[in-house]
């Protein structure tokens, strides 16, 4: 949105304070100037959103999309959740790239929004009764290394198994705490595709794994399933009864 010269005398001396600052809300103007009720400043701020100086993300909240720079603490201010999935990994420096959706896992909230004048989105997923296992890091709340990798096998394809191995190789986890996760929850897809995974890096790469894990996961094998939702071409794993769909080379291509 290009801006707009205008400005009233009031819009001028509240932006003056503003300008510089990523993230504005009623509550933070309201402690610039006491003296506006909370009506007049949200007019204010409203007035410099339809000019193009911010951008808003929901009644009384804006950012300045020249000015943003902590997108997570911007998402957590949007709906309470915790930083998760890629973003997580990123945080931890478990990834190498810039992941340009923001994920935030949330209670019961489930939306994805685009933030206007960055390259960003946030996208938030509902986790109900597993919205567990995080805590507050640098003034935001995110998952645990051992639920980052836990919410990673819950939802694949908003992550993706070569990011998810490499991931766990790269992680000093402590297996007691993950495996803690799944004996929360009754997902038999879950066990197998966790399973799978886990047991093709000690294959593949040697990675060490405790005998109860492994044996934990193992009592949940049931029924046949995919590794992807993908109905491509598979091999059929008869220990784990799943569908490898997505092929060793893919799930390792950072390996080899």
């Amino acid at each position: 949105m290009a801006k707009k010269d205008y400005q009233t005398k009031q819009e001028q001396a509240i932006w003056q304070y503003i300008q510089d600052k990523d993230i504005v809300d009623n509550e933070l103007l309201g402690d610039i100037f006491p003296d506006l009720s909370k009506n007049k400043r949200n007019k204010i701020l409203h007035g410099l959103y339809r000019k193009g100086y911010l951008r808003r993300v929901r009644r009384g909240l804006y950012y300045n999309s020249e000015k943003i720079g902590d997108f997570y603490k911007l998402a957590i201010i949007i709906h309470a959740g915790y930083v998760g999935l890629n973003s997580a990994l990123r945080y931890y420096n478990l990834i190498d790239y810039e992941d340009f959706t923001i994920f935030v896992m949330t209670k019961s909230f489930q939306r994805k929004i685009s933030l206007k004048g960055t390259n960003y989105y946030i996208h938030y997923v509902p986790l109900k009764d597993m919205f567990i296992g995080f805590e507050k890091k640098d003034d935001i709340y995110i998952s645990s290394i051992e639920k980052t990798i836990f919410d990673c096998f819950l939802k694949p394809r908003e992550v993706g198994y070569s990011n998810l191995t490499k991931a766990i190789y790269s992680s000093n986890i402590k297996w007691d705490k993950f495996i803690g996760f799944y004996k929360r929850i009754k997902n038999n897809a879950l066990y197998q595709r966790t399973g799978y995974i886990l047991e093709l890096m000690k294959k593949n790469i040697g990675i060490n794994l405790p005998t109860n894990v492994m044996e934990f996961l193992q009592k949940g094998v049931k029924c046949p399933v995919r590794l992807t939702p993908n109905k491509s071409k598979s091999k059929f794993n008869i220990k784990w009864k799943i569908q490898d769909n997505l092929g060793e080379k893919n799930i390792f291509s950072w390996w080899y």
